[in-house]
């Protein structure tokens, strides 16, 4: 059993564990007596769908080809930002399941769909979402092949939703809070869920595109295991030598006050690359949340400003018109 809520999603959902959303000391007392209620999604009659919501056409006609587009150069893959649009499509999954289990059909069609890309998403998807579930076609452990997944979509019955590029547009925006604020940047916050191995590769190769070292007027802050932090060795080293403090043992939705956050500045700006946090932080530190990509925190970290989506950083999201962007602010204003 799990008890963090967006563990547990991923723990159901990724993992094919079963675990409902417990209470702190539940958990304990299940531990001493080696017990949980055999109720909810322990069942497996409780852990089938019962909406779709389909992504398909939007992942074809508007993330596909510029994905296809950014292959080409090894540099434009990180300048994407596609790494951002799983916390979007968790967060924006979780509000239109409705606090049902969805089956999220489309990103099978995507190259590659890693661990830690089911990590974001998951994490977004439990700040919206009310279930401990999803089920994502021929992603996730249990809804693999053609067979399975129609006959989940067939229980869905007319409960079913289709992703718009309106809808993506929304959630970008609304994660994506301070943006009115101004672009420079005070903190970036990274490891929400705490990194993995693979997120510290990637920041390093991020960091190596070129010679440009940390601005000082910006810190750089990440949380992650201490166990990672050790098998990932030398790659902690050289992120720390940039300029990246690493904390264990902790994460940003317990980091509430200075020295970490900057509070005392009522003009402070936070960047993250985490859907969850970009959710909860403005209610919990009362500063300004940007959000972005992996390449973007790591460009603010250098040039101490947040690139716009039509620079550097959101290739896909700049697939966009100008236009429907406009109209999608406004329309959150």
């Amino acid at each position: 059993m799990w008890g963090e809520s967006n563990a547990v999603v991923f723990s159901n959902s990724v993992l094919g564990a079963r675990t409902e959303k417990y209470a702190d000391y539940f958990d304990i007392c299940a531990a001493i007596v080696g017990l949980v209620p055999n109720t909810g999604v322990h069942q497996t009659e409780n852990r089938k769908p019962s909406i779709v919501i389909d992504a398909t056409d939007f992942i074809e006609e508007h993330l596909l080809p510029q994905i296809h587009a950014d292959m080409v150069d090894e540099k434009c893959v990180y300048k994407s930002g596609i790494d951002s649009f799983f916390p979007a499509m968790g967060w924006l999954s979780g509000n239109l399941s409705d606090g049902r289990i969805p089956l999220i059909l489309g990103f099978d069609l995507l190259p590659s769909v890693s661990r830690d890309n089911l990590k974001a998403f998951c994490a977004a998807y439990g700040t919206t979402g009310s279930s401990p579930l999803f089920h994502m076609a021929n992603i996730t452990p249990e809804a693999m092949g053609d067979n399975v997944i129609n006959d989940m979509i067939q229980a869905c019955g007319d409960k079913r939703v289709q992703v718009s590029k309106e809808d993506v547009v929304k959630a970008y925006t609304t994660l994506d809070s301070g943006k009115q604020s101004g672009d420079d940047i005070s903190l970036v916050a990274l490891g929400n869920p705490h990194l993995s191995v693979e997120e510290m590769k990637d920041l390093i190769d991020i960091i190596s595109l070129d010679d440009r070292p940390k601005n000082e007027s910006v810190k750089v802050i990440a949380t992650l295991g201490r166990h990672i932090q050790s098998e990932a060795g030398l790659l902690g080293k050289r992120l720390e030598e940039f300029g990246v403090t690493l904390l264990n043992d902790t994460c940003w939705c317990m980091l509430l006050h200075p020295p970490i956050i900057p509070s005392t500045n009522p003009s402070a700006k936070i960047l993250t690359n985490s859907g969850k946090y970009a959710h909860y932080g403005p209610g919990l530190t009362n500063c300004n949340i940007r959000f972005g990509s992996m390449y973007q925190c790591i460009e603010a970290a250098k040039s101490g400003r947040m690139g716009s989506n039509k620079g550097a950083g959101m290739s896909w999201l700049r697939h966009f018109s100008t236009h429907t962007l406009i109209r999608h602010i406004r329309k959150i204003r």
